[in-house]
């Protein structure tokens, strides 16, 4: 089904032509140079996937040449490569045709909205940058009266020249700045490095600012030239739409329309001039012309170029109306494709089929003679080598790999594996002359062998490996064993196995009680807040999510035989830190309150999350934690505060009574029983019942600490406004690398931030809780290696 699910038996195809997606998902190429590079890069990841994959052959290592150690041609190699230039990507709707059709016509509205937009964005941009061209001598004026003698402040100079203070500030920059790509600026930074006066810098700001009309007159006038150049290779009437999807494109043109024509432009010194002045800051390494059309969407704005919010508050009423207008009629198309429907990725073949041309040395500029489409000539019968006639062939190839011995015990291998860390070849990939000999070969033979003769099911290869004795082993040492065979290769032990990133998270879900087990649905972002499975969670090749990239997830460009395990400081931190776990701890916490008494819960949570109960030393040490635990110290001390602040303000507002018994008075010392379950009260946050000794003075004491706990909280929000000001300021105050340091730290602290901390617009829902001793015990022990690692 992965190779060719959707040529398969109709009766059937529905359910396997999602199993393309292990095609269909793998890299494509868009703009990363001559489109029979990038196709041929292509064709080598499918060739190299499904032969690695499925045959342990590294078949791409003969796309230059013959393979230097295995029985593979290079015409072998494009054989294959044939069958992958005949296939195409393609996405297959699970709904109805009307609802995709229906989905297609709104999605053409709102590119020809957006397209409306753009322009009108562009329109009012250019007028504002040419507005602005024509008052640069005033603003060069305010130049030198806040960076000449003597120095005036910057607001002052804008009140007193009625200037835009960010634009002032932006030629202050922009002027401060050598460069050595053009000469406009030279005179003028050695006036001020002289210290010159007032009237030389007018006559200077005035040169200066005819430069700036001059050079922007003349790329006007380059840019009708190129217009008509780009209308005159138009085919037809209308414009090349660009297009996104792997299916669509075949040639660069097809991803971007236009860009491969030759186009005029200014010389090297104007072009940097106009480009620092009117699109973007530049530095010396940067090539202008390779970024043209990026200048408006990257990087620092130019001078005179203004976006986004700082061009809607500088255009006239009428036109940041219509702008707002063209923008929620967007906004009011997008919610009616929202949520969009699913479709499975996939691919399909081509229409037109034909054989691949063999590259000299696999050069796909450098074609030889055309190579039928067969099976490897290693693997098939001699004199028996049929090509692929039926379409593309990747039916027939699926066939060939499935009669294949190779192919079993490639297969039984990597389930192997994925029981015991390690396989029998534990090259998984390789089964070629480089890869490693199998440890055990006959257990292999008998696996794949079984593997066959019971239809070949997967459940049953599963069940028949977990329970073998093997299996089942220990993961104690043995001295003897150890030293004949320290790699336990020969399975004398079970191999210890640190959990991944995916078990790793579920498993902590599952402990703390609060995983949410829905089938289906759409990815989504690995948020403190998402408790879904992990294999719901969101894989970006542009930008990893920072959990799974702390934790080894593999690099998803690539296809991975293996995962490789770190151990890293950062893993230890986001354990202890992170607000995911500090959640999921608290939840956990709260599983086991219902307990009669401290000993239950310790011994209840083990049970949660060791699945088995604990140790009398153990059950020793979780109690003495619960009773020193650091922060409870601090917190208790806290509460009493807290509780006499607030009786305090209960004296000056009511009359003494004395109808309620009073609180246990801090001298007083309960039952050892009892002041675990007060402890435990107050840290877990939740109500617990009493134990049979609890006194009513002891009830009430916790009654009224966790009202005044409330109320202190209250308290301390307000009080704590004045410190939130000051905190603004401080971020008002950072520089950008300030910024992108403080963001890349919680990045590497797993990228789980809530609350205060985390996400900001558009990052992951704040979450809330309030930290207790027993969610810090908890903690202690999610972290524990015995949790994270399988033995």
């Amino acid at each position: 089904a992965q190779i060719a699910g959707d040529l398969m038996d109709e009766k059937i195809r529905y359910k396997t032509i999602a199993g393309t997606g292990f095609l269909g998902l793998g890299p494509w190429y868009y703009d990363n140079g001559a489109v029979e590079v990038t196709r041929a890069d292509e064709r080598n990841d499918r060739v190299d996937a499904v032969t690695r994959g499925f045959l342990g052959l590294t078949v791409a290592c003969a796309r230059c040449h013959d393979h230097k150690y295995d029985p593979i041609p290079t015409k072998d190699y494009y054989s294959l490569a044939g069958v992958f230039r005949n296939t195409q990507y393609q996405e297959y709707p699970l709904v109805p045709k009307s609802v995709v059709s229906k989905v297609a016509k709104i999605e053409e509205a709102i590119d020809t909205k957006n397209k409306l937009l753009g322009e009108t964005q562009g329109n009012f941009t250019a007028q504002l940058a040419r507005k602005l061209a024509f008052e640069t001598a005033s603003y060069l004026q305010g130049v030198f009266d806040v960076n000449g003698k003597p120095k005036k402040d910057i607001a002052q100079v804008v009140e007193e020249r009625k200037l835009d203070y960010e634009l002032l500030a932006r030629w202050i920059r922009y002027m401060g700045r050598t460069t050595e790509k053009y000469k406009y600026k030279d005179q003028w930074q050695a006036m001020m490095k002289k210290g010159g006066s007032a009237e030389e810098a007018k006559k200077l700001s005035e040169a200066l600012q005819a430069d700036v009309v001059s050079v922007m007159l003349a790329r006007a006038e380059i840019d009708e030239e190129n217009r008509i150049i780009s209308d005159k290779a138009v085919e037809g009437t209308k414009r090349k739409k660009r297009t996104n999807r792997p299916s669509d494109f075949v040639t660069n043109d097809d991803f971007c329309p236009g860009c491969g024509l030759q186009l005029k432009n200014l010389p090297e010194d104007q072009n940097f001039f106009f480009t620092e002045v009117f699109q973007r800051e530049l530095n010396d390494s940067d090539d202008p012309n390779a970024m043209m059309g990026m200048g408006m969407r990257f990087g620092k704005p130019g001078v005179l170029m203004f976006r986004g919010w700082g061009l809607e508050r500088r255009i006239g009423a009428d036109a940041l109306a219509q702008i707002n207008a063209i923008k929620a009629d967007i906004d009011a198309e997008k919610k009616k494709i929202d949520p969009y429907y699913p479709f499975a990725h996939g691919v399909k073949d081509l229409p037109d089929i034909r054989d691949l041309e063999l590259s000299i040395r696999g050069n796909p500029e450098d074609l030889g003679p055309p190579v039928p489409r067969h099976f490897l000539s290693i693997l098939s019968k001699e004199g028996d080598l049929k090509s692929f006639s039926k379409g593309s062939g990747r039916l027939e190839l699926a066939d060939e790999i499935v009669a294949q011995p190779i192919a079993m015990r490639v297969f039984v291998n990597r389930v192997w594996r994925g029981h015991f860390g390690t396989g029998i070849v534990d090259t998984p990939s390789n089964f070629g002359i480089t890869g490693e000999r199998p440890i055990h070969p006959e257990l292999l033979e008998h696996l794949a062998s079984t593997f066959v003769k019971n239809g070949m099911s997967t459940k049953k290869l599963h069940r028949e490996i977990l329970l073998s004795s093997v299996y089942q082993l220990s993961a104690a040492d043995n001295a003897t064993a150890f030293a004949k065979d320290s790699g336990n290769r020969l399975y004398w032990r079970f191999n210890k196995q640190r959990m991944d990133a995916e078990q790793l998270r579920d498993s902590v879900l599952l402990v703390s009680g609060t995983m949410d087990n829905a089938v289906g649905g759409p990815s989504t972002e690995l948020s403190p807040a998402n408790k879904r499975r992990t294999i719901y969670g969101k894989v970006s090749r542009y930008k990893l999510d920072e959990y799974l990239q702390l934790f080894d997830f593999p690099n998803p460009n690539i296809s991975a035989e293996r995962r490789f395990a770190t151990t890293v400081p950062l893993q230890r931190l986001f354990l202890m830190n992170s607000d995911f776990m500090q959640v999921q701890a608290e939840e956990l916490a709260k599983r086991i309150a219902a307990e009669p008494d401290n000993r239950a819960r310790v011994r209840k949570m083990y049970q949660l999350v060791y699945g088995r109960v604990p140790t009398e030393s153990e059950t020793q040490l979780g109690l003495n934690y619960i009773k020193t635990e650091p922060m409870l110290e601090f917190e208790e001390g806290k509460k009493k505060a807290d509780e006499k602040a607030a009786e305090k303000n209960k004296d000056k507002s009511k009359p003494e009574t004395t109808d309620k018994p009073a609180a246990t008075p801090p001298a007083a010392t309960p039952p050892a029983a009892t002041s675990e379950v007060q402890s435990a009260s107050a840290a877990a946050g939740v109500a617990m019942k009493p134990e049979k000794d609890s006194s009513p003075a002891v009830t009430e004491a916790a009654s009224v600490a966790a009202d005044t706990k409330a109320k202190a909280g209250k308290s301390v929000d307000k009080e704590a406004k004045p410190a939130d000001k000051e905190k603004d300021k401080e971020d008002m105050e950072k520089t950008p690398e300030m910024v992108e340091a403080e963001m890349m730290g919680k990045a590497m602290m797993g990228g789980l931030m809530g609350d205060k901390r985390g996400g900001g617009k558009g990052g992951p829902a704040p979450v809330k809780y309030e930290p207790t001793a027993w969610g810090r015990y908890a903690k202690v022990l999610l972290s524990s290696s015995e949790f994270v690692f399988i033995k």
